[in-house]
Protein backbone atom coordinates (compact mmCIF):
# COMPACT_ATOMS: atom_id res chain seq x y z
CA UNK A 1 0.00 0.00 0.00
CA UNK A 2 1.15 2.96 -0.99
CA UNK A 3 0.93 6.54 0.60
CA UNK A 4 0.09 9.29 -1.54
CA UNK A 5 -0.07 12.94 -1.73
CA UNK A 6 -3.55 13.05 -0.23
CA UNK A 7 -2.97 11.36 2.30
CA UNK A 8 0.37 12.83 3.55
CA UNK A 9 -1.95 16.29 3.35
CA UNK A 10 -4.56 14.66 5.70
CA UNK A 11 -1.55 13.64 8.01
CA UNK A 12 -0.66 16.74 8.07
CA UNK A 13 -3.77 18.43 8.88
CA UNK A 14 -4.52 16.35 11.99
CA UNK A 15 -0.90 16.89 13.36
CA UNK A 16 -1.43 20.78 13.12
CA UNK A 17 -4.79 20.09 15.21
CA UNK A 18 -3.59 18.29 17.42
CA UNK A 19 -0.84 20.51 18.30
CA UNK A 20 -2.86 23.32 18.87
CA UNK A 21 -5.04 21.73 20.98
CA UNK A 22 -1.32 20.33 23.13
CA UNK A 23 -0.57 23.84 22.57
CA UNK A 24 -3.76 25.51 24.08
CA UNK A 25 -3.86 22.63 27.06
CA UNK A 26 -0.79 24.39 28.46
CA UNK A 27 -2.59 27.76 29.47
CA UNK A 28 -2.87 28.52 33.38
CA UNK A 29 -5.67 27.46 34.86
CA UNK A 30 -7.96 29.41 37.17
CA UNK A 31 -7.16 29.37 41.05
CA UNK A 32 -9.94 27.28 42.98
CA UNK A 33 -11.92 29.59 45.37
CA UNK A 34 -9.67 29.39 48.94
CA UNK A 35 -10.75 27.89 51.92
CA UNK A 36 -10.76 30.73 54.02
CA UNK A 37 -12.72 32.25 56.47
CA UNK A 38 -13.68 35.35 53.82
CA UNK A 39 -14.73 32.79 51.41
CA UNK A 40 -16.53 30.04 53.18
CA UNK A 41 -20.36 31.44 52.98
CA UNK A 42 -19.44 31.42 48.89
CA UNK A 43 -18.54 28.07 49.46
CA UNK A 44 -21.63 27.14 51.64
CA UNK A 45 -24.01 28.42 49.25
CA UNK A 46 -22.40 26.38 46.51
CA UNK A 47 -22.55 23.34 48.25
CA UNK A 48 -25.86 23.90 49.36
CA UNK A 49 -27.40 24.19 45.37
CA UNK A 50 -28.25 27.84 45.07
CA UNK A 51 -27.98 29.27 41.76
CA UNK A 52 -25.06 30.76 40.29
CA UNK A 53 -25.76 34.05 39.88
CA UNK A 54 -27.27 34.10 43.71
CA UNK A 55 -23.34 33.07 44.53
CA UNK A 56 -21.53 35.61 42.18
CA UNK A 57 -23.21 38.49 44.07
CA UNK A 58 -21.41 37.37 47.28
CA UNK A 59 -18.28 37.57 45.24
CA UNK A 60 -18.71 41.13 44.03
CA UNK A 61 -19.92 42.25 47.33
CA UNK A 62 -15.69 42.04 48.07
CA UNK A 63 -13.88 42.02 44.52
CA UNK A 64 -14.77 45.69 43.77
CA UNK A 65 -12.76 48.76 42.74
CA UNK A 66 -12.65 49.77 46.29
CA UNK A 67 -11.67 46.51 48.31
CA UNK A 68 -10.25 43.88 46.15
CA UNK A 69 -9.56 45.02 42.59
CA UNK A 70 -9.31 41.99 39.91
CA UNK A 71 -6.44 42.22 37.49
CA UNK A 72 -6.76 44.80 34.32
CA UNK A 73 -6.66 41.77 32.01
CA UNK A 74 -9.75 39.81 34.15
CA UNK A 75 -13.07 38.60 32.44
CA UNK A 76 -16.34 40.25 33.48
CA UNK A 77 -16.50 39.91 37.50
CA UNK A 78 -20.25 38.73 37.17
CA UNK A 79 -19.21 35.00 35.64
CA UNK A 80 -16.67 34.13 38.83
CA UNK A 81 -17.95 30.51 39.01
CA UNK A 82 -17.70 29.68 35.28
CA UNK A 83 -13.85 29.77 35.61
CA UNK A 84 -13.14 29.49 39.51
CA UNK A 85 -14.16 26.33 41.15
CA UNK A 86 -16.41 26.41 44.14
CA UNK A 87 -14.77 23.03 45.66
CA UNK A 88 -12.16 24.86 47.64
Amino acid sequence: MQVTKRDWISITIVGALIAMLLVNAGRGKPRDVPLDGKHRPLLEAVAQGKSRETVERLCVSCHNIRAIPLPKKHPPKEQCLLCHSGKG
